[in-house]
């Protein structure tokens, strides 16, 4: 019995070309998709660094203006340099270093008395 092949016409050939034109819609479209949210992630992130920097950047202002201050100047001169007013005397006191602590940190002084190793 001879073997009967099956036509391919133009409407098989119209619903491939749909076909195709349907899968490379939604692909692009996927592919739009997947880039928008990247986008919106990625200046999600970038909101987030402005607005750290803009806290950093108020900070370190303010430091700025105390750094520049009368006060902290005056502060610094004497700390530091040793200087004094006109009329004040400075005095140095050389005292032995602070005995190192044998203690364990957190232990109450009272533990090191009572309990031992």
């Amino acid at each position: 019995m001879p073997r009967i092949l099956p036509t391919f016409g133009p409407a098989h050939l119209v619903l491939a070309v749909a076909l195709l034109l349907f899968v490379l819609f939604a692909y692009a479209a996927a592919q739009t998709a997947t880039q928008t949210y990247r986008l919106r992630e990625a200046e999600r992130q970038l909101q987030l660094d402005i607005s750290e920097l803009r806290h950093q950047r108020g900070q370190l202002t303010g430091l700025l203006e105390y750094v520049e201050s009368d006060e902290y100047i005056e502060a610094f001169a004497r700390e530091q340099l040793g200087f004094v007013r006109p009329g004040e005397t400075a005095v140095r006191i050389d005292a032995p270093p602070a005995p190192e602590s044998e203690g364990v940190p957190g232990e109450r002084w009272w533990e090191a008395l009572f309990i031992s190793d």
